[in-house]
């Protein structure tokens, strides 16, 4: 199991674009290697109609559900578990004007 992190933003499709800028997104990928769950963690963030804007370079690889620091987490990591992943937006909102 990896932990991937991401930075991402909401594309005009999503039901999110006109509410928050962007978010940092956290994948359960239930996946033999990285270089695999790294390309599913796009895709299933595309799949959501949310643009990448970055996959952290860093991740963690888990071998159990007590490789889970934190315990509203072990609910995604046994989601992923069961369905081959899970994944969970932390939507930040616009601070001042945006330079975009």
């Amino acid at each position: 199991m990896f932990l991937i992190n991401a930075l991402a933003k909401p594309k005009k499709s999503s039901e999110h674009y006109d509410e928050v800028i962007g978010a940092y997104v956290s994948l359960y990928i239930d996946y033999k290697d990285i270089e695999g769950a790294m390309r599913l963690a796009k895709f299933y963030i595309k799949n959501e109609d949310w643009k990448v804007i970055e996959i952290e370079d860093e991740y963690f690889t888990l071998d159990t559900v007590d490789d889970v620091e934190e315990d509203e987490q072990k609910e995604l990591y046994e989601e992923a578990v069961e369905y081959g992943y899970s994944i969970i937006f932390n939507c930040y909102e616009e601070e001042g004007e945006d330079e975009d």
